[in-house]
């Protein structure tokens, strides 16, 4: 699901429009997961047209016309599907919008991904068995070791979800007034 389903998930918040949205992605995840507008506008295209949000032309006086996006019934199944089962390897931004959105859900979504991680080792190990010949052993290894790195990481969090939940949220402008200073 990936930008819709992030997209989606942000607007659990309430109507935005896509500058915001690309802004808010770009100030909480910065390098670990980059979007570009036009990635943004076309992926909201793409749910507009699959019937997961709506839009109102929003007219502006010195600046071009915005789309205030809501979500329909659809977007919110798509964003709470996002948020508790998406891809393993979305784990950090499905954190991070979460933080924004539900954070009360933040325990919960952790304890559910650990879950889903073990799982997916237990998986891996038994698998592991099998591989003989070619790069397949050290393949495997490799998913190993990134799954052992996801709980690792899951695991530190638990200790200061509430302190995580509690930061500001941080602005574009904000971070980039902060470098240049």
């Amino acid at each position: 699901m990936g930008l819709s389903g992030a997209l989606a998930a942000l607007l659990l918040a309430g109507p935005s429009h896509g500058y915001d949205l690309h802004s808010t992605l770009e100030a909480e995840l910065g390098s670990t997961w980059v979007t570009r507008p036009a990635q943004v506008y076309l992926t909201l295209g793409r749910m507009g047209r699959d019937g997961l949000v709506t839009s109102r032309r929003i007219h502006q006086e010195t600046r071009p016309d915005r789309q205030r996006l809501t979500l329909t019934e659809a977007g919110r199944r798509a964003a709470d599907e996002w948020l508790t089962a998406g891809p393993s390897d979305e784990l950090v931004a499905r954190l991070a919008v979460a933080r924004l959105v539900v954070p009360e859900r933040m325990p919960a979504l952790v304890a559910a991904m650990t879950d889903e991680r073990t799982a997916t080792l237990h998986r891996l190990r038994a698998a592991r068995a099998d591989d003989a010949g070619g790069f397949r052993a050290e393949a495997r290894d490799a998913e190993i070791g990134a799954v052992e790195a996801q709980l690792r990481w899951l695991e530190g969090l638990r200790g200061h979800l509430d302190e995580i939940a509690a930061r500001p949220r941080v602005r574009v402008r904000d971070e980039r007034a902060a470098e240049s200073a």
